[in-house]
């Protein structure tokens, strides 16, 4: 083969360079010699164009101002460097590729250029919301999958071990049925939303997500030098399918901050068009700030907000004199015992409230379901949100208490969205759950909920957290909203397949304990891409040599991601329905309508 030859003779020329590019134990330091590629490090580009097959296979001549010139094929070079033989020619030699592309094609390959997304998916294994940031070691895998194969992944899977938390049954008791109740998943977010978008399309009403910020410096680490766009992409993949998820009057609300908050701007324009763009919302979440040298300090958040589809505006024409409206007449029906006006749980009694009241019905008409006319401690709430921390208005000496734990997300940040957009027994989804704020504000506030949460400590706080909601905790909103205790919800995991060996890989501390975990896999019969001879691949002196971290990066590019968990449709094998409960089987049925398999 060609490229075992060139293989051949470029090893033979860095050999040249001493041990720059080999290791003391003779192995090829790859990312050495892609990183000084990359930068055209002037000896190594020499040293390579002056031998005659590297120049005659990866140079091209071309015409310019009539004058001849040569073009070297870097990135084509780059390939052999970033695959082994045994993947043959495996989708792993792209993983560094995506943007620009026409037709199907990189712009290397093109003259052509469109903003694309390829068949991505960044599988990431915590929750990454900033009460998550203890785990700051959280592995980030991020590969390119063909479109078979991501719609296998895809597919809706497996549900096991579902259990309703109430007030009769703190502990827990075994269900069969889901019924319409509040709803907790533990697996990959991406895939727990593909399981639920068949059940509920088109009815969430509220999407409230604190995504990842991609710092660089929190939980969100990167494997390559195209962080953004792998941020990107792993943000795509996900409110793309959530966009489904929602009502047509339904809302997302995005909250990070400075990082990403630009490029993610103009993602979701692009997925919820400009035009349904509401609010670019300022969360103050600090209000003390230390001395800071060199700029200006930090104390807020953004939180973007996108209606799936904007109602048109009452014109001043069709609404005529606001008080002979049928609109003013059928807004005294929100007039409480006390004759006055309430909205979500604050009585409008504030004069300037009542007098912006006025004007809006005279423009808009009667307040509908989504709209949002919010009185807060006696104004109306603008794009800044401040006062959440700031000095209750009607007693300067006391601080607002409100806040439920230690994470910058108080419940009262929630209850604002949440009572903005939503009405009682509207559906709440926030897929990354963490500590289950979300949920918690929304129970309190008479709201359904779904929770999505990979982290296996969803059993030990966010169920823990949600139990003492149902037993009447005080803290947070609780007292704002005369929370006495109640409510359900049932937890549920997604069927573990190759999940369970992809963190059994991750946590192994020794390359003892990962050729255990290896051999287990080859014994059991996982999932494998099917271009990767494992065995072959432990064999090799190169992986022998290879350090244990990237040992297990190899292993874990290795596992049929496509295969993380048992699809509904395995349920058709016998063996599969052995590895499950009757109420499991049971439950999965009903969840899905007990469609055929």
């Amino acid at each position: 083969m060609i490229d075992s030859k060139i293989m051949e003779t470029t090893k033979s020329i860095l050999k040249e360079f001493g041990n720059t590019y080999f290791s003391d134990k003779g192995t090829l330091k790859r990312n050495k010699v892609i990183e000084d590629l990359d930068a055209y490090t002037p000896m190594l580009m020499k040293a390579l164009l002056a031998d005659q097959l590297i120049h005659d296979t990866y140079t091209e001549s071309i015409v310019i101002d009539d004058k001849s010139v040569e073009l070297f094929k870097l990135n084509q070079f780059i390939e052999m460097f970033t695959y082994k033989e045994y993947w043959q020619d495996s989708y792993t030699k792209f993983e560094n590729k995506i943007g620009l592309t026409a037709g199907g094609k990189f712009i290397d390959e093109t003259a052509d250029v469109v903003l694309d997304f390829p068949f991505k998916d960044t599988v990431l294994k915590a929750g990454m919301t900033k009460e998550d940031q203890k785990e700051a070691d959280e592995p980030f895998l991020h590969e390119t999958i063909a479109k078979a194969e991501i719609d296998q992944l895809l597919e809706p899977k497996i549900v096991v071990n579902a259990t309703k938390y109430d007030q009769d049954h703190l502990d827990g008791e075994s269900i069969a049925n889901l019924e319409d109740d509040n709803l907790i998943i533990k697996g990959n977010n991406l895939i727990a939303l593909y399981s639920i978008k068949e059940r509920y399309a088109g009815k969430i009403k509220l999407i409230y997500i604190d995504v990842p910020f991609g710092t660089g410096h929190d939980s969100f680490l990167y494997n390559d030098k195209y962080s953004r766009s792998a941020w990107l992409t792993f943000m795509r993949n996900r409110i793309e399918v959530a966009k489904d998820l929602l009502a047509e009057n339904g809302s997302v609300f995005v909250h990070l901050d400075e990082n990403q908050s630009h490029y993610l701007k103009v993602l979701l324009d692009n997925l919820f068009g400009e035009e349904n763009f509401m609010n670019e919302i300022i969360w103050r979440y600090r209000t003390y700030i230390g001395q800071v040298k060199d700029y200006f300090p930090k104390k807020h958040d953004t939180i973007f907000w996108y209606k799936k589809e904007v109602r048109p505006a009452f014109t001043q024409s069709n609404v005529g004199n606001y008080e002979d409206t049928p609109d003013y007449k059928r807004w005294k029906s929100f007039l409480d015992e006390d004759g006055q006006i309430r909205f979500g749980n604050h009585p409008t009694t504030d004069s300037r409230f009542q007098s912006y009241l006025k004007k809006y019905i005279k423009q808009f008409g009667e307040p509908k379901e989504g709209d949002i006319i919010y009185r807060n401690f006696g104004y109306v709430v603008d794009d800044v949100w401040e006062d959440i921390i700031a000095l209750d208005a009607k007693n300067k000496s006391e601080r607002l208490d409100l806040f439920s734990g230690s994470g910058q997300k108080p419940e009262a940040l929630l209850e604002r969205i949440i009572s903005s957009v939503t009405q009682q027994g509207d559906i709440v989804l926030d897929f990354f759950m963490g500590s289950a704020t979300t949920q918690a504000v929304a129970m309190k506030m008479k709201r359904r909920f779904i929770g999505i949460e990979q982290m296996d400590y969803i059993k030990t706080v966010s169920v823990e957290r949600l139990k003492k909601v149902i037993a009447g905790e005080q803290g947070g909103i609780s007292k704002d909203v005369n929370w006495q205790g109640g409510g359900s919800f049932v937890y549920a995991e997604l069927m573990e397949k190759n999940q369970g060996y992809l963190k059994d890989v991750q946590q192994a501390e020794t390359t003892k304990q990962l050729e255990d975990v290896v051999n287990r896999m080859i014994a059991g019969g996982a999932d494998f891409d099917f271009r990767v001879d494992v065995e072959k691949v432990m064999q090799d002196p190169e992986y022998q040599a290879m350090s244990l971290a990237d040992k297990k990066q190899l292993m874990v590019k290795v596992i049929d991601k496509n295969q993380l968990y048992y699809a509904y449709s395995d349920m058709e094998d016998r063996d599969v329905q052995e590895l499950m409960s009757e109420s499991d089987i049971a439950f999965n049925k009903s969840f899905y309508g007990e469609r055929d398999l």
